[in-house]
């Protein structure tokens, strides 16, 4: 038995026209599913209209309203962030494109081979400097070690510390300025 019209009439809001209110009759006096579902409709909104109306803790409205514009916010920026790539890769292939067709000793497996040797000079340049910075560290002595590590570590310390005492101070005159 087909349900789907009247199911959506007995659940949708609106009047039905006296055609449809026949039909949906005759299909409920014949159907206990749909019965059921009116059934429960009706005790529903029956139990909506009939509970005490609670009010919100003191607060939430403001609260809730943050979190939706906090969602919204975080929400366009994965759209934006999607967009980009979108738009970034779709550009990577129409530059791609219109060099195959409007350079014409270029093809496309120059391009991968001229890819391929790039990624394994990069990976060999990479492997070199570990290895000097094995040797390196390997023939430096461990009270040598101690002290450049220890040099460089205060460094970052006082450049952490700087920074974030410029944050502070942005942060204080922003709040001053209001």
């Amino acid at each position: 038995m087909e349900h789907q019209p009247y199911k959506t009439w007995i659940l949708d809001d609106e009047d039905l026209s006296d055609d449809q209110k026949l039909r949906l009759n005759d299909h409920l006096a014949a159907c206990p599913e749909c019965v059921q579902l009116s059934e429960n409709l009706n005790s529903a909104l029956l139990a909506i209209r009939v509970a005490p109306e609670v009010a919100a803790p003191a607060g939430f409205t403001q609260r809730w309203s943050a979190a939706l514009a906090t969602r919204k916010r975080e929400e366009e920026k994965q759209q934006a962030r999607s967009l980009g790539i979108a738009l970034g890769s779709s550009a990577l292939v129409i530059a791609v494109g219109a060099m195959l067709i409007f350079i014409p000793g270029l093809s496309l497996i120059s391009l991968t081979a001229g890819l391929i040797t790039t990624v394994v000079n990069v990976l060999d340049g990479m492997q070199t400097a570990v290895s000097f910075a094995t040797t390196l560290f390997k023939s430096i002595s461990p009270a040598t070690m101690v002290l450049l590590f220890s040099i460089a570590g205060g460094w970052l310390l006082l450049a952490s510390f700087t920074l974030g005492l410029s944050v502070w101070k942005l942060a204080i005159k922003k709040v001053e300025n209001k």
